[in-house]
């Protein structure tokens, strides 16, 4: 006899949803049976889950930071440009870098 395989059935030994979400209060005892998790989700009151979840709509992993933990632990890096700057140089303050563009204009005017 073949064994029979029924998709999105029901997982065996899987950890429930609920063990890793900020929403849960997970009560264990000693053996495995001893286990009562609440849902905190609504404000108000405390929603008893009798079964192990496999997906929740509210789900939200206590294991990942919020965006404000990150933006506190975020360093801002500012641009550096180590590009040169356009156009001609100048030294000493003068119109010409050197005195040898002096000589090559002199030699061409001849």
């Amino acid at each position: 006899m073949t064994p029979i395989f029924v998709k999105n059935g029901t997982p065996l030994g899987e950890q429930s949803k609920c063990a890793s979400c900020t929403h849960a209060h997970i009560l264990r005892g000693f053996r495995e049976s001893e286990e009562i998790t609440y849902c905190a989700f609504v404000m108000d009151q405390l929603l008893v889950v009798p079964f192990k979840v496999r997906e929740c709509s509210n789900f939200t992993d206590k294991n990942r930071p919020t965006w404000e933990q990150m933006q506190d632990l975020a360093i801002e890096i500012q641009p550096v440009s180590f590009a040169k700057a356009a156009g001609f140089r100048q030294q000493n303050g003068s119109g010409h870098e050197s005195g040898s563009e002096e000589v090559a204009v002199e030699t061409i005017n001849r």
